[in-house]
C-alpha cells in the first residue's frame, strides 16, 4: 500500500505576507498544511511521498518557487513530484521543480505502483491535452505492464458544473478516448478547481478521479464566480496492493 499527499494550487507570491482571495494567506496556510503533516519531522499521516498537482506559484515570480522549495525542505521528510498548471507557465517553474517534475513517459515507481505526470497547460487559463504525451505515457505503461499506474495532471477533465468549467481542457475527449485504452491506469488525480470533486471515467473499465482542495482558498462550485468557506487543504491518496485507490480529505 502506498500512501500519497496530494497536494494543489498553492499559489504562492513572492511576498510571503500576502493575502489573495478570502483573505487566505497561501504561504501561511500551505506552511500550516506542512506542519501539520510533518510536525517535529514525524510522518503522521504516514504518507510514502507527496504529489503537487500545479498552480504552485500565485505570481509567476522565481520567489514563489523558491519558498515553497523552503518549505518542503523544512518541514518534509519525504520525497516530492510536482506536474506544473496553467499558472506555473513561466521560466521559473522549470528551472526551480525541473528535476522533480513527473514528465510524460518518465514515470516514478513507488512498489507495485507508477505515477505518471501529463503536463495540461494550454493558452491562458483553460488546458489542452498532447497526443504526444499521450503516446509516451502508453509506451511508459506498456513497459510496466506488470504495474498498476495513476495519472496526474492539473485540469479536471469532466464538467464541474461550475463557473470553472470555463477554464477546462479543451480537448477532453481525446483524453476520455485515450483512457478507454489503458485499462492498466487504476486512478487520476488532478487541481485546478480548488474543490475535492469526484468522477469516474471510462466506459467498460471505471476509473476513479479525485480533484483536489487548494492549499490556499476553495473556489465555490456555483455557476457565478465565487470563493467558498471551506478551509485550506489537501488530501491522502492511498494506492491499495489491489489497484483500489482511495482518498481521505484534510483541511486546517
Amino acid at each position: 500500500m502506498i500512501r500519497l499527499l496530494h497536494l494543489s494550487d498553492c499559489h504562492l507570491f513572492a511576498e510571503v505576507n500576502r493575502s489573495g482571495y478570502g483573505q487566505v494567506n497561501p504561504f501561511s496556510s500551505l506552511k500550516s498544511l506542512l506542519k501539520r503533516a510533518f510536525a517535529n519531522q514525524v510522518n503522521h499521516f504516514g504518507v510514502d511521498a507527496i504529489v503537487v498537482t500545479g498552480d504552485v506559484s500565485g505570481d509567476n515570480s522565481a520567489q514563489s518557487y523558491h519558498h515553497f522549495l523552503s518549505l518542503l525542505a523544512r518541514y518534509s521528510p519525504v520525497p516530492f513530484f510536482a506536474i506544473p498548471g496553467n499558472h506555473d507557465d513561466n521560466p521559473y517553474y522549470q528551472e526551480y521543480l525541473g528535476d522533480v517534475t513527473l514528465a510524460p513517459g518518465k514515470s516514478v515507481a513507488l512498489r507495485n505502483w507508477q505515477i505518471h505526470g501529463l503536463d495540461t497547460r494550454g493558452k491562458g487559463a483553460s488546458g489542452k491535452v498532447c497526443s504526444q504525451q499521450l503516446a509516451s505515457i502508453s509506451d511508459d505503461i506498456t513497459q510496466h505492464s506488470s504495474a498498476f499506474h495513476l495519472l496526474c495532471l492539473h485540469h479536471h477533465i469532466r464538467p464541474s458544473n461550475s463557473w470553472m468549467d470555463k477554464h477546462a481542457l479543451v480537448n477532453p475527449s481525446d483524453l476520455l478516448h485515450w483512457l478507454n485504452t489503458q485499462r492498466l491506469i487504476r486512478g487520476i488525480i488532478h487541481g485546478h478547481v480548488h474543490y475535492p470533486i469526484f468522477d469516474e471515467l471510462g466506459e467498460e473499465h471505471k476509473v476513479p478521479v479525485f480533484g483536489a482542495p487548494s492549499t490556499c482558498w476553495q473556489w465555490a462550485m456555483t455557476s457565478d464566480f465565487g470563493v467558498s468557506e471551506l478551509t485550506p487543504g489537501g488530501q491522502i491518496i492511498t494506492l491499495h496492493d489491489t489497484g483500489a485507490v482511495t482518498r481521505h480529505i484534510e483541511r486546517l
